[in-house]
């Protein structure tokens, strides 16, 4: 169902070099320590393997070495088997969150019945996917009714339309 009151829905323009993922910076405070308290769940899709390794990476670096093993990246590629103790690990909240393609809702759909109903968050980085893979990766977000969870599309800056207009009027000063 796409009624879920509980999901609230934003775009974020992405900022930093997409290859940096500096946008998702917000998701480990500057400092965070072993003895803080863990994140909130997240899930963040990407179009690609290579993409969800290296955001994953990059969100490692704002850990401690003790830590980076809470973060995770998640595709086809791996084993049933790690995926089946993944989503456990994340259910349990042993993961923290995981850097994905769509491979995740397919996973859930595989084990009917188990699903993650505290994940706070839901990300898909760059405005490539379809509506449809879009409104399915954010349908990801607090299952638990009771909770309010967010679902945040980043988009590249041309897809803005202040920078649509910033670029026109740029052109017309040269």
């Amino acid at each position: 169902s796409s009624d879920r009151p509980n999901i609230k829905i934003g775009v974020q323009k992405i900022k930093y070099a997409l290859s940096s993922y500096t946008d998702l910076a917000f998701l480990i405070p500057a400092g965070f320590k072993v003895d803080d308290p863990p994140l909130p769940k997240f899930l963040i899709f990407f179009d690609n393997i290579p993409d969800s390794i290296s955001a994953a990476c990059a969100l490692h670096c704002r850990l401690p070495c003790e830590l980076t093993d809470k973060i995770k990246w998640f595709n086809s590629e791996m084993s049933m088997s790690f995926k089946e103790a993944e989503l456990e690990k994340l259910t349990s909240g042993e993961t923290w969150g995981l850097c994905m393609m769509t491979s995740f809702g397919m996973l859930a759909k595989i084990l009917q019945g188990m699903d993650v109903p505290d994940i706070s968050l839901v990300i898909q980085w760059r405005a490539t996917c379809k509506l449809t893979a879009l409104w399915q990766h954010f349908g990801q977000a607090v299952h638990d009714k009771q909770l309010t969870g967010m679902a945040l599309l980043f988009a590249e800056k041309e897809y803005f339309n202040d920078e649509r207009v910033a670029k026109v009027a740029r052109k017309v000063k040269r």
